[in-house]
């Protein structure tokens, strides 16, 4: 009989989130502990792959406190013992230098678990942690501002000096939501289960020159932004200034919990003009995410040799908008009911057995009824990468054949020690052309990867030399600093921080960047606290001033506003500084404006 299961933040048996895997125990055995706690024995079959599908060997699975390691085609298999009162389990899935995943599983029914997990992209260097400073991604146009002192120690000490941070945008048009911490299982912020469909992402783990994990002081926030890559999500349209709720992975529970709100705000250097930004008062994954609730369903199950078999199954959900969602988890063999489905759009399916050797795909709309078909790969390879000295290196990349006479790509992930890949494409020519680069690494102000490429049938080992080495980004937006203050003081001559209306609420700003041989200047909007010293890091390809040689832009105009339009006022424009230099721009805001919720209507100073 199917298994009914939502792709849901799970409480009870049998809800997705937790466990696909049915409501039965599997080769359960009893025992009693000194305290007389009876303990069950189960036996757990555990597959984990990278985010593109590759198998990872060397990964760790969690149970209870009790761990198995995957092999070369990314599975485990153990036996875990459970208090028989237990209800629930968390599940935690980890491989170095990969974001660790974690998931809640039905205690009863626990069979089989699996999880994707997404490769950490930069791990950046930072020279004095106790610093003010914006840290910037080479990918998605990613920031996170810190103010000074901002990180303590486990301790609560004070950080200090040197320290990392693994920096991780999460690209959500890709391959990277097949990754999704917890099937986006959550909890809101009335303690009501809730499903996830994000808007962005980002994932920062900081730690000092000892390992220590470092988090954000008590009192101290900071603030993250990254693109919007798309301009409508769940068929939503985006706009400026529309509020999306936030919502931390806790690892610990396995489940999202809602946090505050983040803001759509205006990106010129965005493909959609938008950027979404957050204030966070720690550091974990962080999720702008709309709640994701539909009538519909589906049924899904394998068969290998025209035999039903449990697998482990990819579903990623394509909204008519582009947007979407990826479940990731094991069914049984007579198939699982997936709810929570939208009435409109596809499914793209990928499976593999309990063993990780047999394959299958599918492309199916959201209601009826799918069978996978389970197989022996077309390709099956292990492809491993080197630099040009012979050094193993972890790298990502694809590889591209001739299926069919049309062209077909398959990614993968491979760690130092290399990868298995398997795929369902059947080449022409028995040839694949194979692409791979390293990890983003800065060199003197720029992000740089090594790449490669190599040639091989659809079965041999393949080894990819990764010596060419390609220029991502720079490192090179100007810095500046900003501050709103209101209430000036004819007899002193000062402006005032210490408003009462206005302390502690946020002031929006808006750089007008006028760059050469452009008709129309750049909007770019950031946020500061009123009376508080902002640092503000421009994107990269705003490097500098024309007339200094470091740069494009002409000039740049500064404003500020708050309260909507109520407060607004400007900084004095600037015709250039250099690139070393980090000014102050004071924005003097005068009452009395009019507010406006038009995005195209900044402010407008009152007389």
């Amino acid at each position: 009989m199917t298994s009914k299961l939502q792709f849901r933040a799970l409480f009870a048996a049998c809800v997705l989130g937790a466990s696909l895997a049915g409501c039965g125990s599997d080769n359960d055995s009893t025992s009693s502990t000194q305290n007389q706690e009876v303990m069950v024995e189960r036996s757990v079959s555990a597959l984990i792959q990278a985010a593109d599908g590759t198998a990872l060997k060397g990964a760790k699975v969690t149970v209870a406190g009790q761990s198995a390691v995957t092999d070369e085609h990314g599975a485990a298999s153990f036996r875990v013992s459970l208090p028989q009162s237990a209800k629930n389990v968390v599940v935690s899935f980890e491989k170095e230098d990969f974001i660790t995943q974690s998931m809640v599983y039905d205690a009863a029914s626990l069979a089989r678990v699996a999880a994707n997990l997404l490769a950490v992209k930069q791990t950046i260097e930072v020279s004095r942690i106790e610093e003010e400073q914006v840290i910037q991604s080479a990918f998605l146009g990613a920031s996170i501002s810190i103010p000074a002192g901002a990180f303590v120690l486990p301790n609560g000490q004070p950080a200090a000096g040197k320290a990392w941070v693994k920096f991780t945008p999460w690209d959500i048009t890709g391959s990277d939501l097949n990754a999704m911490p917890a099937n986006g299982a959550a909890v809101d912020a009335q303690g009501n289960p809730a499903s996830l469909i994000s808007a962005g992402m980002i994932t920062a783990i900081f730690t000092d020159e000892a390992g220590n994990r470092l988090q954000l002081a008590q009192g101290k926030t900071a603030d993250i932004q990254m693109h919007l890559p798309l301009s409508s999500i769940n068929n939503q349209a985006m706009a400026v200034g529309a509020s999306i709720p936030m919502w931390h992975f806790n690892e610990a529970k396995g489940l999202w919990e809602e946090q505050g709100a983040g803001t759509v705000v205006a990106d010129s250097s965005s493909a959609t003009g938008f950027a979404v930004h957050a204030q966070v008062s720690h550091f974990s994954t962080w999720n702008w995410d709309f709640k994701f609730d539909n009538p519909g369903s589906v049924t899904v199950q394998c068969k290998a040799a025209a035999q039903p078999v449990p697998c482990h199954i990819t579903a990623k959900v394509e909204l008519e908008d582009g947007s979407g969602l990826t479940k990731v988890n094991s069914i049984p063999a007579e198939g699982t009911k997936i709810v929570n489905m939208p009435s409109k759009g596809a499914i793209h399916w990928s499976a593999k057995d309990s063993t990780g050797t047999l394959i299958g795909s599918e492309v199916s709309g959201t209601s009826g009824t799918v069978v996978i078909d389970l197989g022996t790969p077309k390709t099956n390879n292990f492809v491993k990468c080197e630099l040009e000295d012979g050094t193993p290196a972890a790298c990502s990349g694809s590889f591209a054949a001739q299926v069919q006479g049309d062209e077909k790509t398959a990614e993968f992930t491979a760690d130092k020690s290399g990868a298995r890949m398997l795929t369902g494409l059947q080449a022409d020519n028995n040839q694949l052309n194979w692409s791979a680069h390293t990890a983003a690494i800065l060199v003197n102000d720029q992000w740089v990867r090594y790449t490669g490429t190599a040639i091989s049938d659809s079965n041999s080992a393949v080894t990819i030399i990764l010596k060419d080495k390609e220029v991502i980004a720079s490192d090179k937006g100007l810095r500046f600093f900003v501050q709103c203050v209101a209430d000036y003081d004819y007899n002193s001559g000062t402006w005032d921080t210490e408003n009462a209306e206005l302390k502690a609420q946020p002031c929006e700003i808006q750089i007008e960047v006028h760059m050469e041989n452009k008709e129309q200047p750049d909007l770019l909007r950031f946020t500061a606290a009123y009376g508080e010293k902002k640092l503000i890091a421009l994107p990269n390809q705003y490097s500098g001033f024309a007339w200094l040689g470091e740069g494009d832009i002409s000039y740049f105009f500064v404003e500020g506003r708050m309260l909507k339009g109520v407060y607004c006022g400007s900084a004095n424009s600037s015709e250039g500084f250099s690139h070393d230099e980090q000014p102050m721009f004071l924005i003097r805001l005068w009452g009395g404006g009019t507010p406006s919720n038009d995005p195209a209507y900044f402010c407008q100073q009152p007389a």
